[in-house]
């Protein structure tokens, strides 16, 4: 076998094992630690690359095993389409590639160069990743980086300061100071070491020190039906374990309303939870009734004497699926007797905005109407679940999440889940929460962090692109075909 072919094996070889090591940190697996150390086979491989060309390949191969296993439940939702979204999100990673490779033949051997390296890693990551995940037309942020560390509260008490992103960044930097080693360049690695062994042991003492049980203590009572029925959903709120909750959420579209009859529907829902003292947030949609109409997906927020007392309307509509349902604009707290709700719809809670909002405005809890349908499998489920932990931390609330399907949880500021009610069970999981006012560093200003980095990224594409024309013309080129994004840039 050629010298070639080796070489070649080896580079993909260690695509491959970055891939499975990122699969592997994410449930069901959650091998939390794996997140710290999965980009440095690749990272490795990059500097060890041939071209841009090929860099960009070792980062579509590690995409691909890693999104392709961890989202292969796509398949039961979108069929054989679902592999252009394994490609689409793969890409992220091809270029993240392409750009540690120009940047490390740009400063290869020169003072800092190793440093600078490191610390782009963690920039570009959280510019690439964001973007994708919150800027552009297909936002999709499941699977962040950051979300790996889920498997310990410790490991991501930081988001509170720089949120899921900026630990992405981190993780991010930390495997790019690993890969150094196979140089000898051992002082990027001692710095990140160090570094990854102050956020756990901080974290961890965040997590033991900090008071979460303040303000109003409230029973909660979140309903997990696939039925999507009214009298079902009704029946399980009035149980005797949910009798005397203080709030009853429903799943999202736990029931469906039509327009004209809004006022009767809400006087049946009253009597239908006669007994129940609760402030009701009811998952509910209207469907159009004309081709080319506009649905609606909310929740309907109704107090114990049957008032209503406010709607929220879903901010973030999941693309193509919810291609008719119009995004709330301006999304708010609903008030009501137990205090200020920040209410986020099923995908609003993936996203960063919602619950960072919801904190400034106000809000003392975070309430969640969710829709997994079960057929979409349990490995899906406990990776949409394993998000809101992060939303807890960022935004410092409480977090009531009612699923249709599971995986229901109460989660408190510091991203422990109190109470769960497991996949494909039916019931009500009844525990304590409190309303109280939060906000941390990261809702206060924190959240720049990842804008910030997009921006950075793409300055840094312009720049190596060949944006600084005139100061590559003085620079001559090792063959009259070398350019900027051939294997002969410096």
């Amino acid at each position: 076998m050629g010298e070639g072919i080796v070489k070649k094996l080896t580079l993909y070889g260690a695509a491959v094992v970055s891939g499975a090591f990122l699969a592997l940190a994410f449930p069901p697996y959650s091998y939390w630690g794996l997140g710290w150390i999965a980009l440095a086979p690749l990272l490795i491989a990059v500097r060890r690359a041939s071209d841009t060309r090929e860099a960009a390949n070792l980062g579509a191969v590690a995409g691909l095993v890693f999104y392709g296993f961890t989202m292969r439940w796509l398949v039961s939702v979108f069929g054989v389409v679902a592999g252009a979204f394994w490609c689409i999100f793969a890409l992220q990673l091809a270029l993240f590639c392409v750009l540690m490779k120009l940047l490390r033949d740009h400063l290869q051997d020169r003072e800092g160069a190793s440093l600078i390296w490191t610390a782009a890693a963690g920039v570009v990551w959280v510019g690439i990743e964001y973007f994708r995940s919150e800027v552009w037309w297909l936002e999709c942020s499941w699977l962040a980086l950051g979300y790996s560390q889920g498997g310990s509260a410790a490991a991501f008490q930081s988001v509170r300061l720089w949120g899921v992103y900026g630990l992405s960044g981190i993780l991010a930097a930390a495997s790019a100071a690993l890969s150094l080693l196979s140089e000898r360049k051992r002082i990027p690695t001692e710095l990140g070491v160090g570094f990854a062994a102050m956020i756990l042991f901080l974290g961890a003492r965040r997590v033991e020190e900090v008071a979460v049980e303040r303000g109003r203590e409230i029973t909660v009572a979140l309903v997990q039906s696939e039925r999507f029925d009214m009298n079902a959903m009704a029946d399980l709120s009035v149980t005797r374990d949910a009798r005397n909750a203080d709030l009853v959420v429903w799943p999202e579209y736990g029931f469906n309303v039509r327009p004209q009859q809004r006022d009767q529907f809400r006087r049946l829902l009253h009597q239908k939870l006669e007994g129940s003292r609760a402030v009701a947030v009811l998952g509910a949609a209207e469907f159009p009734e004309e081709k080319g109409d506009s649905m609606s997906n909310y929740a309907w927020v109704i107090g114990p004497d049957g008032r209503e007392l406010g709607r929220y309307d879903k901010a973030h509509p999941i693309p193509y699926i919810e291609q008719a349902l119009p995004a709330n604009p301006d999304p708010r707290p609903v008030q009501t007797p137990l205090g200020p709700l920040g209410i986020q719809i099923c995908y609003d809670l993936d996203f960063e905005d919602g619950a960072r909002r919801m904190a400034r405005m106000g809000a003392g809890m975070l309430v969640v109407p969710n829709m997994d349908p079960s057929d979409w499998g349990e490995a899906q489920h406990k990776i949409h679940s394993a998000m809101a932990p992060f939303r807890a931390v960022e935004s410092g609330l409480w977090i009531a999440r009612s699923a249709s399907s599971g995986i229901s949880q109460i989660i408190d500021p510091v991203g422990r889940v109190r109470a769960s009610l497991p996949y494909g069970v039916e019931g009500v999981l009844v525990g304590k929460a409190y309303v109280n006012k939060g906000g941390t560093p990261y809702t206060r200003g924190g959240w720049v962090v990842a804008p910030g980095c997009t921006l950075g990224t793409g300055l840094l594409i312009l720049w190596l692109g060949g944006i600084s024309y005139p100061t590559r013309r003085l620079i001559p080129s090792r063959s009259p075909e070398a350019s900027v994004f051939g294997s002969n840039f410096y």
